[in-house]
């Protein structure tokens, strides 16, 4: 299984995984978990997709879920996430799905390259995220140098690629726009529903005048188009490291293997 529980991801892998500027077909995620009063974290690690099988998010949040499982508590988590693609569509579904099962965790969700951000399903599933809670952002060069020392090298500094940060303005910028228009549709959505059903009202009052209406109205539930869910492209998923200066984290330098 392609999981890899506190281990550093390898340097050559990052850089290839990671690299906004190029196309790849796995997905590589690298996690930590923590209380969140707490600067030590609990469970980290990095992850690939597993080929023909779940994605690097699935994979994560089935082991977190575990580990709720095992120590049940109230106290409240963070989760982090720093991912070579946004979650495709089917992805977002189970991460929301996973909010609404565990209201004491935040997540946050940092990605380096959009994934199909022309498709409606990936489009809807992102706003699902938002909706959900989900802090979610394309990554810059101040977020891959945050990354590299606390999942890579602590040791070395990182060495961004070329065009690095006009990728990622342009990525920022498309996510920015996309969430926007979404969030709009869904407004005009809802107005039009409602406009709709205030003349439907308006015309049964005029055929009827001498009939009180009773009670209260509610508006019909609307029908929404099904999210289309896409073939997505193998993802891979793997392990975190961390260092102090970084963000204020550390990572758990002395937990029992497994």
């Amino acid at each position: 299984m392609p999981f890899f529980l506190k281990k550093l991801c390898p340097k050559e892998d990052f850089q290839e995984d990671f690299d906004n500027t190029k196309i790849r077909k796995t997905t590589l995620l690298l996690f930590s978990f923590k209380k969140e009063e707490n600067l030590i974290w609990e469970r980290w690690g990095y992850v690939y997709n597993d080929p023909g099988g779940k994605h690097a998010e699935i994979l994560v949040l089935d082991y977190i879920e575990d580990q709720i499982a095992e120590n049940i508590t109230k106290e409240n988590y963070e989760l982090n996430l720093f991912v070579s693609y946004t979650p495709c569509h089917e992805c977002s579904v189970r991460i929301k799905s996973f909010m609404e099962k565990n209201s004491g965790i935040c997540m946050e969700i940092k990605a380096s390259r959009p994934y199909y951000f022309n498709r409606e399903g990936e489009q809807k599933g992102l706003h699902l995220l938002k909706s959900s809670g989900v802090s979610i952002k394309m990554m810059n060069k101040s977020d891959y140098e945050e990354c590299f020392a606390l999942f890579v090298d602590p040791s070395e500094n990182f060495t961004p690629w070329p065009n690095l940060d006009e990728q990622s303005k342009e990525n920022a910028d498309d996510l920015d726009t996309l969430l926007k228009q979404v969030q709009e549709n869904d407004k005009m959505i809802d107005s039009y529903s409602i406009s709709a059903r205030t003349t439907q009202l308006g015309a049964q009052e005029n055929s009827k005048p001498d009939l009180p209406l009773d009670g209260h109205c509610q508006s019909p539930a609307m029908e929404r188009n099904q999210l289309s869910e896409p073939e997505t492209p193998q993802k891979l998923n793997r392990s975190p490291g961390t260092r102090a200066a970084v963000s204020g984290i550390k990572r758990k330098l002395d937990f029992p293997e497994d």
